[in-house]
């Protein structure tokens, strides 16, 4: 053991008798040395005098009373960890209590930790992963939009800020010739895309700039996702051919599969970017490129920032237009993909805390009372010589082991719970998948053990701070005096965990009451009944709007004659699709806007028959007929939020909109109807600006066909399919569900948070609960003899009650009234969170209050029965 310890220290010399030498000088002089704290910090002539005076031994040097020193501070630190060990035994019930708290309270920060590492602080798995950044244009208006071809090429040329840029959008491609056709996802890449974020080949090799030019051979680069899954890992698929979109594309390698962060799905293969955008001579043709940029290393957001909107200026000046006015926007990559959850997470985050500081508060008030009871211990060991830094060691090392035993059993929860949060967590939420246990996670746990029985550990060492001996020595074993001044503090702790408490219930009400209201809100239309069938259709196959327009013509009328259909719509953007695209416009008779202030709509294209089979109400107007076509006048629907911005006291049917504003080439509109409102976002967002355009008058190639079935719309789902083979047998379903699943999905998140934040106010209320039984009983527990005396002078039970229920009344009244003065003060933080309601809604603050109260007061009732049936007459006698 002294061996070890030497070594430890640092201080063993090459003699192996030195280790038994300094042994036999620390049992000697152990106690004058740490008396006279002959440590580090001393300098060797005041140690060397003090160990000649106190030692009597002249050849005690300052090094080796340095080394006496060190020894005993080990010796030390391993005594009080071995006595803390052996006090788990001592009182086996007060120790699972503990741990099982701590382990609740860890273990939930940690699972929640462990998904903020994941998805918000785990670097992106990029070479300088922290340094890239997502370039995109921006106005006053709006933000974020895509990047015209050629203002990247611009960029990409003339910048001084970044090591490299790429340019990059994704695209659905039709398979066939493998099989049953095949509607696939690809990345539309620059030769630089694959570079930058350090992605090498499995097989083959990679674009290259040869490839990535207008008039290059088709070429194809596949995911190892596709390679493996559909190919079944073929090492001879290199320069054999996919026809995708009826084109013929050569095979030139596969790519690592690494791109979901970006994307935000798996991707099935890559195609160059270049061709795509062949003949894009405008600044003001926009497509949806995004652009992706790594700062060199010392360049800030704000001086790239300045940096490319130099060039966009000069562009401006050069070849002005529509565009003079854009701006560019740079975010960091992560930043940008986290921003959505980013809020969302951190507040659970904030949540989780405050459950852990209840259960410390919970746990700091049991072990109060166990060190009341200790008293008398305390005091013998002081009386014998033992100074008040010991206790204070010995009463930290027992409350950190009990946090650290903690932390392991937390970690037998982190598993069961990493499962439930991933299950129960929104496919959309980044990276969220990639949640697990790793050495950040195991870190954290180690530290907020660690934090936490030093928490802990502060109120009993506050308890002994004017410990007096006379007094302590001459009590009974319980300490009752010593019990009675600790009161107040543990009152504190009650009352700051009840505050707590009364935060979370609050918040968890007002998401619960959000979710509430946004699952009740009117989609403004009849979701039920509803299929809804996805389709893109090549351009390869359908290469003329004439095409295109007959194809869906007849699909239509197809779908019509199926028995149980009631009727068939089709539409560009659903409701609740997230926002197909918007455009810019202007409006008849009105002062032309600035070219920063021309104001943006949703903009959807929709058939004849698709408001009707939604049962969207048209308020005022007419729909859409077959007689909109591309040789009749151009029209337009727009919804009551169109209406009520521009003609809030007269109709606008009849008035005059151009589409693009007074800047960008297109059509003047007439208003022929005004549908009702519809959110494309979801039902927790409101609806704005939509305008609905005649499919007939310019037909897309990607629409979602929307069938209304007189009964269960999912029995439908074999006859639609056979319909879209005969239509076209080499065309791929996309999609083919009942729409009220898309419905479903549009609150995910919100009722990710709900739950999650429900949980940790539950876990709060049962260690409030258990806080206030506990406190109260032991407050009756040491009030006993004065509730027997009380009864022996003449008191009823009821005075008894009242006395009793008072104090835990005023504990709760005090505990909800400083939770309530914080909850509002801290409302503002929950308002991205709330939908439809005040953060600051009296009645959730009213419900929360009344429900906490009760449950308090519920908990107090074993301990007033107690107090209520003391028994005068034994404890006089044992008085």
């Amino acid at each position: 053991m002294w061996t070890w310890l030497a070594r430890l220290r640092g201080v063993l010399a090459p003699s192996p008798d030195l280790a038994e030498e300094l042994r036999e000088e620390m049992e000697a002089h152990i106690d004058l040395a740490v008396d006279e704290n002959i440590g580090d910090g001393m300098s060797p002539h005041v140690a060397r005098l003090a160990a000649r005076r106190r030692f009597g031994n002249p050849t005690l040097t300052a090094e080796r009373a340095r080394q006496a020193w060190s020894f005993a501070a080990v010796e030390n630190t391993l005594q009080d960890l071995r006595f803390a060990w052996r006090g788990l035994f001592r009182s086996p019930g007060f120790s699972l209590v503990v741990v099982l708290t701590l382990a609740l309270g860890i273990g939930a920060n940690t699972a929640v930790f462990s998904v903020v590492d994941a998805v918000l602080l785990k670097p992106l798995p990029y070479p300088r992963g922290e340094r890239l950044v997502r370039l995109a244009e921006s106005s006053q208006k709006s933000e974020g939009f895509s990047v015209t071809w050629l203002n990247y090429q611009n960029w990409r040329r003339d910048n001084h800020s970044f090591d490299e840029m790429a340019a990059y959008e994704w695209r659905h491609a039709t398979l066939t010739g493998r099989g049953e056709p095949s509607l696939l996802r690809a990345g539309v890449v620059t030769s630089q895309f694959f570079p930058l974020l350090g992605m090498r080949p499995v097989l083959g090799r990679l674009f290259v700039e040869a490839d990535d030019r207008p008039g290059a051979p088709n070429t194809v680069v596949l995911s190892t996702r596709f390679w493996t899954d559909k190919l079944g890992r073929d090492p001879n698929v290199l320069n054999a051919t996919l026809t995708l979109d009826g084109k013929s594309y050569q095979i030139i390698g596969v790519a690592s599969s690494t791109l979901e962060f970006l994307f935000g799905t798996p991707l099935d293969f890559y195609f160059p970017l270049a061709p795509f955008h062949n003949g894009e001579l405008k600044r003001s043709e926009h497509g949806s490129i995004r652009v992706l940029g790594r700062l060199k290393p010392g360049v800030s957001l704000t001086a790239a920032k300045a940096d490319v909107d130099a060039i966009m200026q000069r562009l401006a000046l050069a070849d002005p237009g529509p565009e003079n006015e854009h701006r560019a926007e740079v975010a960091f990559l992560i930043e940008l993909r986290t921003r959505s959850i980013r809020a969302t997470l951190l507040i659970l985050m904030g949540a989780v805390s405050l459950v852990l500081a209840i259960a410390c508060a919970n746990v700091a008030s049991l072990v109060l009372v166990r060190s009341s009871a200790r008293t008398r211990e305390f005091a013998i060991r002081a009386a014998i010589g033992a100074g008040r830094s010991r206790l204070v060691r010995q009463l930290l090392a027992e409350s950190i082991l009990l946090s650290v035993l903690g932390g392991l059993a937390s970690l037998l929860l982190l598993r069961w719970c990493l499962r439930l949060l991933i299950a129960i967590g929104p496919r959309d939420i980044p990276r969220l998948s990639e949640t697990a246990i790793d050495s950040r996670v195991l870190l954290f746990v180690g530290l907020i053990a660690l934090l936490t029985g030093l928490l802990v550990g502060l109120a009993p060492v506050f308890s002994t701070r004017k410990l007096d001996l006379v007094t302590s020595l001459n009590e009974s074993s319980r300490g009752t005096t010593q019990a009675r001044s600790g009161q107040s503090f543990r009152n504190a702790l009650l009352v700051v965990e009840i505050a707590v408490t009364m935060m979370l219930v609050f918040a968890s009400g007002l998401l619960i009451r959000s979710l509430m209201v946004a699952e009740n809100s009117s989609p403004g239309f009849a979701p039920e009944h509803l299929l809804a069938l996805e389709l893109i259709l090549p351009s390869s196959s359908y290469h003329s709007d004439g095409a295109i327009q007959r194809f869906y013509d007849g699909l239509s009328q197809d779908l019509r004659a199926l028995p149980g259909v009631d009727s068939v719509g089709m539409v560009t953007c659903p409701p609740f699709s997230g926002g197909c695209g918007d455009w810019f416009y202007s409006v008849s008779g009105h002062p032309v806007p600035a070219q920063g202030d021309v104001p943006v709509a949703f903009v959807t294209r929709a058939a004849p028959g698709y408001l009707q089979t939604m049962r969207i109400p048209l308020k005022e107007g007419r729909d859409f007929t077959d007689a909109d076509r591309a040789t009749s006048p151009d029209v337009a629907i727009v919804n009551e939020v169109f209406a009520r911005e521009w003609w809030p006291k007269q109709s606008a049917v009849g008035q005059r909109i151009k589409y693009g504003g007074p800047y960008l080439e297109g059509p003047t509109l007439e208003i022929i109807g005004v549908a009702g409102d519809v959110s494309q976002i979801g039902l927790d967002v409101p609806a704005g600006p939509e305008m609905y355009l005649p499919f007939g008058q310019q037909p897309s190639s990607a629409m979602v066909v929307m069938i209304r079935a007189s009964g269960d719309p999912e029995r439908l789902n074999a006859m639609v399919r056979r319909r879209v083979v005969q239509a076209d047998r080499n065309l791929p379903i996309q999609s083919l569900q009942a729409f009220e699943k898309t419905i479903a999905g549009t609150l995910a998140r919100r009722r990710f948070s709900t739950l999650l934040l429900a949980l940790f106010a539950a876990l709060a209320v049962a260690l409030a609960v258990v806080g206030v039984y506990g406190l109260l009983g032991y407050w009756v527990s040491v009030r006993e003899k004065d509730i027997a005396i009380r009864v022996a002078l003449g008191a009823r039970p009821s005075a008894i009650l009242r006395w009793v229920g008072a104090q835990a009344l005023r504990l709760t009244a005090a505990g909800i009234a400083c939770g309530t003065l914080a909850a509002w003060a801290a409302a503002r933080w929950m308002e991205a969170l709330v939908f439809g309601i005040s953060a600051r809604n009296i009645a959730t603050f009213l419900i929360a209050a009344a429900g906490l109260a009760s449950l308090t007061l519920v908990a107090a009732a074993l301990p007033i029965w107690r107090a209520m049936r003391v028994d005068p007459v034994r404890n006089l006698r044992d008085a």
